[in-house]
């Protein structure tokens, strides 16, 4: 077996890794790299295969950092199948053609040539399989595999692979615990050779049992100032568990009913999918369904479905609440709403997901005082607040806990899907405390097993 890390490789974003036995070749992921001025030229790269010989592609969830650069590969020749549970495979659907639509806008804006254009979506999604989890799936003689709840968005999973005789195990990304609507990450079964994320490798995360406290808090807060509160939320998880907080603290009479503004045309699509999956909940949202209440609605929550209504909403007065993308305050409604309010000390800005280097949100959370937003100089008066129990992502305890809860010992662990300092930090670690041969790859670096 050969592995070749072919993103996230001392990154976080373009996850994609090549699995190669003699016979067979299949990628875990490919995502779109983020972030930076070079991510552009990187995501319009060659890919370092040939995309017409591998043989099937292996998806750990829907964001793009992981399935951005599906489209791509199918339109540059790849024609095998595409495995991922049920909800990543119509998740990834919205993803790819909101991406589309964006890359266009982006090379009117730019004059440059998209990454893909909508006709390749619906070619991407006709080669899409979805697989339940526990079910063992034959890609060819010498590989099989089984997908396992990672617990990091719906429908996410990590995999366990046979490539010939060796136990091979993707993590994908792991999830955080106690995180609304989602089950726990399962425990890995075995693995000889393991892949693991190391996104917060180097840090600790808050209890996650105090995020509804600090959510509460943030909103009581704003509404006392007679401001606005700016929620940049991903599409995908981050917007349905701020949802299903806010309808707890809405029907409870934890916070004063204002207007709360959903301004995410991928969330409200994405809401969608959450309803068809219902098997998927944790026991407690489960129950709540089972009783007739839908968590995504409750009272004072406004829906805006197109670009006007989104408009409008500066004309609504404060206090309010706007949740809207990107997470990453790189693109998207977020923007105009950044433009509008960023520079009113009433207002906040609170982040609640991780922020990749290079991109806006990350400047805005390290503290700018000023940042530059379609062509105009913008002062950050408003407050900058961040609850870091609200990431999905497992922090360096759970990551270690998890890599040593295998039946066996892993010979060899690769970290990926990490800034430097936080996969080499969580290297040691492991090295130090679980005796693992754990390194961290570069871009390209191959490794040959068995």
């Amino acid at each position: 077996m050969k592995l070749t890390f072919c993103g996230a490789a001392g990154e976080v974003t373009g996850s994609c890794t090549l699995v190669e036995t003699e016979r067979t070749r299949v990628l875990i992921d490919c995502g779109m790299f983020q972030g930076g001025s070079s991510s552009y030229v990187r995501n319009l790269a060659e890919f370092p295969f040939d995309p017409k010989t591998i043989d099937a592609v292996i998806l750990t969830h829907a964001h793009v950092d992981h399935t951005g650069r599906v489209p791509r590969l199918v339109a540059q020749g790849f024609s095998g199948r595409i495995f991922s549970t049920h909800p990543t495979r119509l998740f990834s659907r919205l993803m790819w053609e909101d991406t589309a639509h964006v890359m266009k806008d982006d090379a009117r804006r730019y004059k440059r040539p998209p990454l893909y254009v909508m006709k390749d979506v619906g070619p991407t999604f006709e080669l899409t399989h979805g697989v339940d989890y526990h079910t063992q799936v034959k890609i060819s003689d010498d590989i099989s595999f089984t997908l396992r709840d990672a617990g990091h968005i719906f429908g996410s999973a990590f995999v366990e692979m046979q490539v010939g005789g060796i136990k091979t195990v993707f993590s994908g990304d792991l999830g955080n615990d106690y995180v609304p609507i989602l089950k726990p990450t399962e425990r890995m079964i075995d693995g000889d050779v393991v892949v693991m994320e190391s996104t917060y490798g180097d840090r600790v995360h808050e209890d996650p049992k105090t995020r509804i406290e600090k959510l509460k808090t943030a909103v009581k807060e704003t509404i006392a100032r007679k401001g606005t509160l700016m929620i940049p939320a991903f599409s995908l998880e981050r917007t349905q568990e701020i949802l299903y907080e806010l309808n707890f603290l809405v029907e409870n009479g934890s916070v004063p009913q204002v207007p709360i503004f959903l301004d995410s045309p991928l969330a409200i699509k994405a809401l969608q999918i959450y309803h068809q999956f219902p098997e998927y909940y944790d026991r407690e949202a489960k129950a709540l369904a089972d009783a007739g209440d839908d968590f995504f609605k409750f009272p004072g929550l406004r829906v805006t479905k197109n670009p006007e209504e989104s408009r409008e909403i500066l004309e609504v007065p404060p206090p309010k609440v706007i949740i809207a993308g990107s997470g990453m305050m790189h693109g998207g409604r977020i923007m105009h709403h950044l433009v509008d309010y960023l520079n009113n000390k009433r207002n906040t800005v609170l982040v609640v997901g991780y922020q990749s280097a290079g991109t806006l949100g990350r400047a805005i959370f390290e503290g700018a005082k000023k940042v530059h937003i379609d062509h105009q100089e913008i002062l950050v008066r408003a407050q900058v607040e961040a609850i870091g129990a609200y990431s999905a992502h497992a922090d360096r305890l759970k990551l270690a806990k998890w890599v040593t809860s295998g039946l066996s010992k892993p010979s060899k662990v690769y970290l990926n899907h990490g800034e430097p300092h936080a996969a080499e930090y969580l290297a040691d670690a492991i090295r130090t405390h679980h005796d693992l041969d754990a390194v961290v790859p570069r871009y390209g670096e191959i490794f040959s097993h068995g």
